[in-house]
């Protein structure tokens, strides 16, 4: 019998403000959940303001992006993402290690291989070997997940969206995304290819409510081609209540937003505000009706 499935509705609010007005920007926007394994996208629509008809794609590995072009003078420009997704319990599975000569003829090396934020660097192969010894099983590489935040400080603001590994070793304390970059370092020095995910930590238990910003995990790939979910923030596997945006090398690729723009300005201050609700089958209904009406005026701003 299957896993009994959650249902949640979730509602992403960014809002970019420019230190002076602009007037153009050109924007890439990922935040679509993505349909994989046991979670589904039911509904899903992205506002901006000022309006502008946003225009999809998938990209390198798998992700949605929306690009949204805003022509006409702004200051503040604005993203609200209403989405409905139903999840389940994901299979906790131990994965088979990989040899050496079968990785090295495998796509999956790229995730195994340096990536923008996630150097291989001295520092986390010895911290690796400090953990682990010799071990590189799957048994190891959970039980870093485990490990770091017993190690490490959950602090918001201790770091920057710019921050490096080595920023996070040597404070102590960070976020999510700095807790996912460290594992993904650390498990990449013993072999195993690993992605970053970015997304949503809904409710869990009897929680039916939950406020707060996007959150990141990882991915850990066995030899046998699959992929487990593992939270470095919580300490092991995700859960039903994971929600998954998208997935990268690291967070250069899945940023939720990036842009450029034509002006003065010298740059914008995001604001983000998320709020994830569980929802019954009738709710979701409602929901899935809203965001029909709401395509098919999409559908007539094209025309």
């Amino acid at each position: 019998m299957g896993a009994e499935s959650l249902t949640y509705a979730v509602w992403h609010h960014t809002t970019l403000r420019y230190t002076d007005p602009v007037s153009l920007s050109f924007n890439e926007v990922r935040m679509r959940p993505r349909d994989r394994g046991s979670q589904r996208t039911l509904a899903f629509s992205l506002l901006s303001n000022p309006a502008a008809v946003p225009r999809s794609r998938i990209d390198y590995f798998g992700n949605y992006v929306h690009r949204v072009d805003v022509t006409s003078p702004h200051d503040v420009l604005e993203f609200i993402v209403d989405a409905v997704v139903e999840n389940s319990e994901p299979r906790r599975r131990r994965l088979p290690e990989w040899s050496e000569d079968v990785l090295a003829g495998d796509p999956r090396l790229e995730y195994v291989l340096p990536s923008p934020r996630v150097p291989l660097a001295a520092a986390t192969k010895s911290l690796w070997r400090e953990w682990n010894g010799e071990d590189r099983s799957f048994d190891a590489v959970l039980a870093t997940a485990e490990r770091i935040p017993k190690e490490l400080r959950y602090v918001t603001g201790a770091t920057t969206v710019e921050s490096s590994i080595d920023d996070l070793l040597q404070g102590g304390a960070g976020v999510c995304q700095d807790f996912s970059h460290l594992f993904l370092a650390m498990v990449r020095s013993a072999g195993w290819p690993a992605r970053y995910v970015s997304g949503y930590l809904g409710p869990a238990g009897d929680q039916m409510f939950i406020a707060g910003q996007s959150h990141a995990w990882a991915e850990v790939c066995g030899a046998d081609g699959r992929w487990v979910g593992l939270d470095p923030t919580h300490g092991g596997y995700t859960g039903a209540n994971h929600l998954r945006l998208a997935a990268g090398r690291d967070y250069s690729d899945v940023a939720p937003h990036r842009g450029l723009f034509y002006g003065t300005a010298e740059g914008s201050t995001p604001e983000v505000l998320v709020r994830i609700t569980r929802i019954s089958q009738q709710q979701v209904e409602t929901v899935q009706r809203g965001a029909a009406v709401h395509w098919q005026q999409q559908q007539q701003q094209q025309r």
